[in-house]
């Protein structure tokens, strides 16, 4: 006995009649009786009388019914909690603090305690490079060069400023063009966390290619560099306001290039539950901020 013969079962005592209820159930009259013959010998009893013109249960067929609706009911709930409380994996970049995304995350446990939200902090070469284990990742959206495969709905928008020492000659500027720090070194992002590909091609797009120094994964190390004036760097301006020291000066940047912030997860693959939920609730929560 099977989940499938337990549905062929229940569907024929719904319509109550064999063609009706192998259309229906996707088999021929003659395999849906089979069926139904497979399982009266297993349960060494009649369940359909066949000697009567309309279509009539015996008292065994009418308590198995019963039992068969009960039994399909719990499977259809058993799979309904197995895939509600599947947790969910997110795959992320290292500098989502200054986005206060932790907010966001604790607004949805709080709505949904059943699911369960599992953040992994990597560096984004490190996401990229195993994108497909993840439910869904967060990523600068420069890093996703084949949109046709990915949804990206964006998060958070940035753009870039320079950042120099406060006794810098550049100091008490209002705003500078990228160009005029071709001359300048840097202290730059890590190599393969996405702003370090950021930062340096802009540079490139801006006429120059930058003397990289130093290169950090943690965004209070480089400010720290700059503020003992060992070279200038730039940066998001979201990440410079929350973790820039008094030594420093933020400056923006002309026409400076914007670079969002998106969650990302693959196109054409049947979403469960919860995931579907976690869309929902991120799309609810954009709408409110725009």
């Amino acid at each position: 006995m099977n989940i499938e013969q337990l549905k062929y079962y229940t569907e024929l005592c719904r319509v109550k009649n064999f063609t009706e209820a192998g259309f229906a159930c996707n088999l021929s009259q003659s395999a849906l009786s089979k069926q139904i013959r497979k399982l009266e010998k297993e349960l060494n009893v009649t369940l359909i009388r066949r000697n009567t013109r309309k279509f009539e249960l015996s008292k065994e067929g009418e308590i198995f019914l019963e039992y068969a609706e009960k039994m399909l009911d719990l499977y259809e709930k058993m799979l309904e909690d197995i895939r509600f409380k599947k947790e969910i994996r997110i795959g992320s970049m290292t500098v989502l603090s200054p986005y206060h995304f932790a907010r966001v995350m604790s607004a949805f446990m709080e709505e949904y305690p059943d699911i369960d939200l599992i953040l992994d902090e990597q560096t984004a070469d490190q996401i990229l490079a195993h994108l497909e284990e993840f439910d869904f990742a967060i990523l600068r959206s420069l890093l996703i060069t084949d949109t046709s495969k990915y949804n990206l709905i964006t998060l958070y928008d940035d753009y870039l400023c320079a950042v120099v020492y406060d006794t810098h000659p550049l100091a008490g500027r209002k705003s500078i063009r990228l160009e005029e720090l071709k001359d300048e070194v840097f202290v730059f992002p890590q190599k393969g966390s996405g702003g370090y590909e950021a930062f340096y091609n802009s540079c490139i797009k801006a006429g120059f290619t930058p003397n990289i120094l130093y290169e950090f994964p943690q965004a209070n190390t480089i400010m720290s560099f700059v503020e003992e004036k060992i070279g200038i760097t730039i940066n998001f301006t979201k990440v410079c306001q929350e973790s820039a020291g008094n030594g420093v000066r933020m400056i923006p940047l002309e026409d400076a290039p914007h670079f969002p912030i998106s969650l990302i997860y693959p196109k054409n693959v049947i979403l469960t539950d919860s995931q579907k939920l976690f869309l929902r609730f991120i799309r609810k929560w954009k709408k409110e901020r725009e």
